[in-house]
């Protein structure tokens, strides 16, 4: 009966109840209402805003045609069927959220309001075949309710790179974990890669229907090639989409991350991709912190180490023994020379977007006017 029901996509199955245009305003949760009747009006579009991690968020009208695309593209990849149940723990004022609702209509799943927190398992007890989550989410989940987050069956993580120790701890789940590769002007995802099991890779493989290349190439090896990835997906994009992303790009197509073009750092000459050196302090510093860098006379720029801390407080030292011992691990056993920061700043809070990214475009604004 369900197959029938989503020959046609409008409605949808929310706690095991169905929802058309007539009954929507059933629904308790507002958001979800709210973008359900968006989803449901005549319009072919919805309005979506980007994050705004690296500047001013921005509004994307989008498709529902091509949104439907993606959540298809999602819903094949992973296999996943009508009456399959699927968490929302992602709010839906962003991509992330609003094609879950999507995927929910398209696939026929049914749809779980969850709890939006960074412990959306805290609670949580029903069965669940699939869900999306934050870094955050998923490793408060893995930490504090580690036997109902390896019963999901799949998951697929986006919104930020996932730190590569917190990785290792999921390597071994029975379940599948999916790591991905996507912006709100693709419509969530065009890539994904698996992070546990016999399957684990750290390059990402393009989703069918999806092309993928690299810009202003250069070779590291026979083949491999880097520089900015480049998005051909005709049925999310109707334009070519040029991305600000730094990757390493195999011969076969798979790409790996090194981060975001806007994140390079040029001090002394030297370029500095602040997410590999923030992967590197990952394994050492275990609070929230950030790598970003200010004017320098000399060097042009310098990197500059942001942590959360109860006490605001600024060291500044060009020795990096002295920094060493200052924050009291050696520096020069994880970092390169010219990966050392020349200065650390302590700050009750680094800014952030509602998604939860460091809003970068702020933080270097605040460090900039801090002399």
């Amino acid at each position: 009966m369900l197959n029938a029901l989503f020959d046609r996509m409008d409605r949808i199955i929310i706690d095991s109840k169905i929802y058309t245009r007539d009954n929507l305003s059933e629904i308790e949760n507002e958001s979800v209402r709210d973008f359900l009747i968006e989803w449901f009006s005549d319009s072919p579009t919805v309005n979506l805003h980007t994050s705004g991690s690296t500047g001013k968020p921005k509004l994307i009208v989008a498709e529902k045609s091509r949104m439907i695309a993606s959540a298809k593209m999602t819903l094949d990849y992973l296999g996943l069927k009508p009456g399959d149940t699927a968490l929302l723990c992602l709010s839906v004022n962003y991509i992330a959220g609003k094609m879950m609702v999507v995927r929910a209509i398209v696939g026929g799943l049914n749809l779980l309001i969850g709890d939006l927190s960074s412990n959306p398992l805290q609670n949580e007890e029903r069965h669940i075949d699939f869900a999306a989550m934050v870094p955050l989410q998923v490793y408060n989940s893995f930490r504090d309710n580690n036997g109902r987050f390896s019963r999901i069956g799949k998951v697929i993580i986006g919104g930020g790179a996932i730190d590569r120790n917190e990785e290792n701890l999921y390597s071994t789940l029975p379940n599948e974990i999916y790591a991905t590769y996507g912006m709100t002007e693709t419509l969530s995802h065009i890539a994904m890669r698996r992070i546990n099991g016999d399957k684990r890779s750290p390059y990402f493989t393009p989703m069918d229907g999806v092309e993928v290349w690299v810009k202003e190439e250069s070779e590291t090896q026979c083949y491999e090639k880097t520089g900015t990835l480049v998005i051909n997906a005709p049925s999310l994009c109707a334009e070519t989409l040029y991305t600000n992303d730094n990757v390493e790009m195999r011969s076969d197509g798979t790409f790996r991350i090194l981060g975001r073009k806007d994140n390079v750092v040029c001090s002394g000459g030297i370029k500095l991709q602040i997410e590999e050196i923030e992967a590197k302090f990952a394994n050492i510093i275990h609070v929230d912190f950030a790598i970003s860098s200010k004017p320098d006379e000399k060097l042009g720029e310098k990197l500059v180490l942001v942590i959360e801390d109860s006490k605001e407080r600024h060291v500044a030292t060009s020795s990096s023994a002295l920094l060493s011992s200052y924050l009291g691990f050696d520096l020069t056993a994880c970092l390169e020379k010219y990966e050392i920061p020349k200065e650390v700043f302590y700050i009750l809070h680094l800014p952030r977007t509602e998604s939860g990214k460091i809003a970068r475009a702020t933080l270097k604004q605040i460090l900039s006017e801090n002399k």
